[in-house]
């Protein structure tokens, strides 16, 4: 299989290497990352490769109860070219990068794209970002053999108590009912408690830090008082947010 990306030789500057440095062979690393449940986490894709490489595809397995990908994006050595990162099943990351009118990267090492995931879970927990089915191509379009070294995601400890913001979403074609919104940072990873007017209020968890509920209004109801709290090691976080209702 090839990657028929390139139609123009131009490489881009090379990275910093020690002047004995000797790259052979093409391998794909991603770094470590860590940030509490909530928070983005950022992990550095980098290559190091021994010859111009114009189109890069790969697969990253990581289990999605631990992390949820947010962003990619392309860093100085790689600018020029275009990036895309796509969940195509549930734990799996596809990525393309490709140059569309040049020779891409040259030979050496270097960080090539940043790639974003928001944590989620229990303190400690981590998932392995495993890279497969990798198709690197040079700037004739040619497959190069390549290799892969996996990196890892670790929800860390909150440095502070959870920051939660709440929010209350009125339906203008159904105004007996509000859905609520809640997003937290640092938080346990568990579902927030949450209350409508002192009514407490099922959640569900979107993924990353996001929570969803809905609250049924009384039909002589005028406002109704959203408030959220969630609890971490060093304490508990609260918001709370009052609607005018129609």
């Amino acid at each position: 299989m090839r990657l028929r990306f390139c139609m123009v030789l131009a490489l881009l500057a090379l990275a910093a290497l020690p002047a004995s440095a000797q790259v052979q062979g093409y391998t794909l690393i991603l770094s470590d990352g860590s940030a509490p449940a909530g928070a983005p986490a950022t992990v550095t894709l980098n290559l190091a490769n021994e010859d111009s490489v114009c189109g890069i595809q790969f697969d990253v397995h990581f289990d999605s109860t631990v992390a949820v990908f947010s962003s990619i994006a392309l860093t100085d050595d790689s600018a020029g070219m275009t990036v895309e990162g796509r969940v195509i099943e549930s734990g799996l990351l596809r990525v393309v990068m490709y140059s569309p009118g040049s020779g891409g990267l040259a030979h050496g090492y270097e960080p090539v794209a940043d790639l974003v995931f928001s944590m989620q879970g229990e303190t400690s927990e981590m998932t392995s970002l495993v890279i497969q089915d990798i198709v690197l191509s040079d700037p004739d379009g040619a497959a190069l053999l390549a290799t892969g070294t996996a990196g890892s995601l670790t929800v860390a400890a909150p440095s502070g108590v959870p920051v939660l913001k709440v929010v209350g979403l009125k339906n203008p074609g159904n105004t007996t009912i509000v859905k609520i919104m809640v997003t937290i940072t640092g938080g346990s990873g568990n579902l927030p408690t949450v209350s409508a007017s002192g009514d407490s209020v099922v959640m569900s968890s979107l993924g990353g830090g996001v929570f969803l509920g809905q609250y049924v209004v009384a039909a002589a109801q005028s406002t109704l008082t959203l408030t959220a709290t969630d609890s971490n090691t060093n304490g508990t976080g609260t918001d709370q947010v009052t609607l005018a209702l129609p």
